[in-house]
């Protein structure tokens, strides 16, 4: 599918009905590292296989009390393309670094690939070697305010393992976390919650994670499907998980921030998918090595305005 637009002025009535309203961005924020967030800490054919036998779905689509009705879309994938890498006019491949999250990225879509209308990204052992997937829309699509909801699940859950939905600043942006990041879903091992978490310079360098909240956690049955999602507007971060609401992060308005510490969330955005290994040093911790490949599979991602 591809990308759709409103008219401006239907466009602008909408988010003016709705409470949404244009971001600023008047003033560049200053040049960083790219992708220096949290949220984690080639054998293609086998892949595949594994792939399909553990997650075609075989159900109807359905949004598990979504509230969007009154929305549009502006960005969606559905992962039903005939060819085995993700769009490339709407994600590119996540870069190998030097964070837990991207350390073992593998930069190859023997990690990440669509099959039978899904997305499934691994964390596996490639000749001794640990290659992990992930895609993300930098450079492709961004947006300031809405609504983001993902149906995914969790295929294999080893221990080590380190799933994600998050959201980044686009670039130009500010040494993390000063720009922000919005945590949508992290799983870990094979727990049976997923954490949500908003990130920031107030939050994580200032202390405040209690005042207001920052972080919840959400009970699921880690075999099924969820909808897991933000509604995002000047004035929340409003955290659901199968439309249900399960976290508000407010917009303070404090006083001589600009914005630039408590809320650093008024300017655009852009999407991840990725699968992670963690290790000692990492929140999801050691890994094992006989529960490995870690598989992650996503129906669906859904942006709306």
């Amino acid at each position: 599918m591809k990308i759709r637009f409103l008219s401006p002025a239907l466009f602008l009535s909408l988010l003016l009905a709705l409470g949404f309203t244009n971001c600023s961005n008047d003033d560049p924020i200053e040049d960083s590292e790219q992708n220096t967030g949290t949220t984690g800490d080639s054998n293609s054919g086998n892949n595949s296989e594994n792939g399909d036998q553990n997650g075609n779905q075989g159900e109807d689509d359905q949004n598990n009390g979504s509230t969007t009705d009154s929305l549009k879309i502006i960005f969606e994938d559905d992962f039903e393309g005939s060819d085995s890498i993700p769009d490339k006019s709407k994600w590119v491949l996540c870069e190998k670094g030097d964070d837990s999250w991207n350390r073992y990225l593998s930069e190859s879509y023997a990690q990440v690939y669509q099959k039978n209308g899904s997305l499934f990204i691994y964390g596996e052992n490639v000749g001794g070697v640990y290659q992990t997937g992930g895609i993300e829309t930098r450079g492709k699509f961004d947006f300031c305010y809405g609504v983001v909801e993902c149906k995914a699940r969790f295929v294999r859950q080893p221990q080590g393992n380190h799933t994600g939905i998050w959201m980044m600043p686009s670039p130009p942006a500010e040494k993390w976390p000063k720009s922000g990041e919005i945590d949508i879903m992290e799983h870990l091992n094979a727990d049976n919650l997923i954490y949500e978490t908003v990130h920031s310079w107030y939050i994580d360098d200032m202390g405040h994670k209690d005042s207001p909240k920052a972080q919840t956690t959400v009970d699921i049955n880690k075999e099924d499907w969820n909808v897991y999602g933000v509604k995002w507007t000047p004035d929340s971060i409003v955290y659901t998980v199968n439309g249900q609401n399960c976290l508000s992060y407010p917009n303070l308005h404090l006083a001589g921030e600009n914005g630039d510490y408590q809320w650093p969330f008024d300017h655009s955005f852009y999407l991840i998918l990725s699968q992670s290994l963690g290790g000692e040093d990492t929140w999801a911790g050691a890994i094992d090595e006989s529960e490995l490949p870690a598989i992650f599979e996503i129906d669906w991602i859904k942006v709306y305005q």
